[in-house]
């Protein structure tokens, strides 16, 4: 017969326990809520602020909050995000889809390469509800961004400007990894403390009539924000990637 586990193994931390309950409460709340602080909690749960401070940090662990510099501590979003193969790529009308308000701002354009493998580089970060939510760099060949270049712009679709120079774009590959963000993706991402595992999200994306490739794009997203799937089949069907 196995001996009693003693008190010190069979009882999980404090923390542990206020994080437990806590998450019963909050998982009830809608997400982007703001919730009480750590001042707040400790004083419901007669416990220090250390001990109040690593609940909460618990519970970011778990992706159920996620806390934001100067503002508070706030319920998860979790939003199911479809990432389908052979359909077209855009964040904002997925994002408007689910109901929620999207903000894409690009942090830098510029131009690599000599001759025909020039490219457009474009650095975006990308919002819900002004929460910081995905990190992207998008590569097109110069032939393909050379009528749009000088509209690329804050909230403007990436996807919709392709369209508008007569391009039919379907995503032709997809790589969906869980990996930590490199510099200067985990700074874009403004994660309240230490750097946490993202969604990787590596794209080719074609012309259908053409079958030339015409966009790339390497994005990193929040795990506490989107909880990706990918689909296969109906490839006219639309997609949410940035």
């Amino acid at each position: 017969m196995a001996e009693p586990s003693s008190p010190s193994t069979s009882r999980s931390p404090r923390y542990v326990d206020v994080a437990d309950r806590l998450q019963r409460r909050w998982a009830a709340l809608p997400p982007g809520q703001l919730v009480e602080s750590e001042h707040q909690l400790a004083a419901e749960f007669g416990v220090n602020r250390l001990t109040a401070r690593e609940a909460v940090r618990e519970l970011e662990r778990r992706m159920t909050v996620r806390r934001v510099m100067g503002r508070g501590t706030f319920t998860a979003y979790r939003l199911e995000y479809e990432v389908r193969l052979g359909g077209v790529a855009s964040f904002k009308r997925s994002i408007l889809d689910l109901g929620h308000v999207p903000e894409t701002i690009v942090t830098d354009v510029n131009r690599r390469g000599r001759g025909e493998t020039r490219e457009v580089i474009v650095e975006r970060v990308s919002s819900v509800d002004g929460f910081r939510a995905a990190a992207s760099i998008d590569s097109f060949p110069i032939r393909v961004a050379e009528s749009f270049v000088d509209d690329i712009a804050d909230n403007v679709s990436l996807h919709s400007l392709m369209e508008a120079a007569g391009w039919e774009p379907r995503r032709s590959e997809v790589r969906v990894s869980v990996e930590m963000p490199p510099e200067p993706f985990a700074d874009r991402l403004e994660f309240s403390s230490a750097t946490s595992p993202t969604w990787r999200i590596r794209s080719t994306t074609i012309d259908r009539s053409s079958g030339q490739i015409v966009h790339r794009s390497d994005a990193w997203m929040r795990t506490d924000m989107f909880a990706v799937s990918v689909v296969l089949g109906e490839p006219d069907q639309l997609d949410s990637a940035p």
